[in-house]
């Protein structure tokens, strides 16, 4: 256990995409110890189903209305959660979110910032374009000592709006989770597509798999979907990721671009795709970010290999990869390996404590060590087999 108490928590939203708060949040509890929070939706959300009540309708659309109206006037909007009452006092509280608008849930925490010796935020989604619109939700960052943003550009934009030092944090994996290794199962699906996608890749590969019914193309078929069940959900798609042979892993602009679904507003992210991606072992297939922090967390050969959003052909590009066996487990180990060193969540949260100035937990110190024990082991034997031709760089 950890010597300080660590409360984690985060606005209520089920949805597979809130799947990396879900992580981040577990990998904490296990290494400190941490209490959770996991709220509830506001009664009236219990009628939102396909054929909603006509009460949560009405309390919907009252909720939706007064949060725009509290808005115009330059209010908060409402939180979308039940009020919990804080019972005892923690050393450390650390919220995640995935936008401004969500952090009025903090509201609902009735005690948070009393209760906590220190206070962090790390939010996922802070475009530049929008932060005028939220100018008194991230008025809400000023309680806290610091604040990590995933969006690195839009760091100089939100410090307008705060008093609270700003700094950038990548996402992660659960690489404990996610690892093909000690023992890589069978890579048994031939591509992998989860989430956002390029629209003429997707069908190129539904051709295929149309074509030839040993062609295994695994993809979602239900749009903005809400999980069951987060951990199983994860525990899920990580199968998938170390059974499969290709990862597609497209720049969201690039994909939301050809599809007309979005303005480019300039900013680059660097999405959590890939590091599940890489984590799992998968050859990664799609576009890089063009953004300096892609280039510093996939700085080693292969762990991407850029193709077009709209291929001439899948066919041909999977069926030249394929002929070069070794370059493919090569890409594979080093993707794995890589991601155990550098890219668990356990590293991020290292890096919020020592920005913090605070010392990692016997438990911190533990996973690190069995996250560089397993690629350490994984490395030799693909150094000792002929699959690396020698050890890869480490992290400086």
């Amino acid at each position: 256990m950890s010597d300080r108490s660590v409360l984690v928590a985060s606005n209520y939203y089920p949805g597979v995409a809130q799947g990396q708060t879900y992580a981040f949040s577990e990998v904490i509890r296990s290494v400190e110890g941490a209490d959770v929070l996991a709220p509830t939706a506001p009664s009236f959300k219990q009628g939102w189903a396909l054929r909603p009540t006509m009460e949560y309708l009405l309390l919907e659309t009252f909720h939706r209305s007064t949060s725009v109206l509290r808005n115009k006037a330059g209010l908060k909007r409402l939180p979308t959660m039940q009020p919990i009452q804080l019972e005892k006092d923690y050393d450390l509280f650390f919220f995640m979110c995935q936008f401004p608008l969500d952090l009025p849930a903090l509201d609902r925490i009735h005690g948070w910032r009393e209760r906590s010796g220190k206070a962090v935020a790390f939010l996922t989604e802070t475009w530049s374009h929008y932060l005028p619109t939220t100018k008194p939700e991230l008025k809400l960052l000023d309680k806290f000592d610091h604040v990590f943003l995933l969006n690195a550009a839009s760091i100089p934009n939100v410090a307008k709006y705060t008093s609270t030092p700003c700094s950038f944090l990548a996402t992660a994996a659960d690489c404990l989770l996610s690892t093909p290794f000690p023992n890589p199962p069978e890579r048994t699906v031939d591509v992998y597509s989860m989430g956002r996608r390029s629209t003429a890749a997707h069908q190129q590969l539904l051709g295929l798999a149309r074509a030839d019914p040993s062609f295994f193309y695994v993809y979602d078929t239900i749009k903005h979907g809400i999980a069951t069940d987060l951990a199983e959900s994860r525990l899920l798609g990580a199968a998938y990721i170390k059974r499969c042979k290709f990862f597609m892993a497209y720049n969201h602009h690039a994909v939301d671009l050809q599809s007309g679904h979005q303005k480019d507003f300039g900013e680059r992210v660097l999405a959590t795709r890939y590091f599940e991606g890489a984590a799992g072992g998968a050859v990664m297939l799609g576009s890089p970010v063009d953004a300096p922090e892609f280039r510093r967390f996939f700085d080693w050969e292969d762990a991407l290999i850029d193709i077009p959003a709209v291929p001439e052909d899948m066919g041909a590009i999977l069926a030249d990869l394929n002929a070069q066996p070794e370059r493919l487990r090569r890409a594979s180990t080093a993707n794995a390996v890589q991601s155990l060193r550098r890219h668990d969540w356990a590293h991020r949260w290292d890096e919020i404590l020592k920005t913090l100035g605070l010392g990692r937990s016997a438990l911190l110190e533990e996973r690190l060590h069995r996250l560089e024990a397993l690629a350490g082991a994984a490395e030799a034997e693909a150094v000792a087999n002929g699959v690396l031709k020698h050890e890869l760089p480490r992290p400086q």
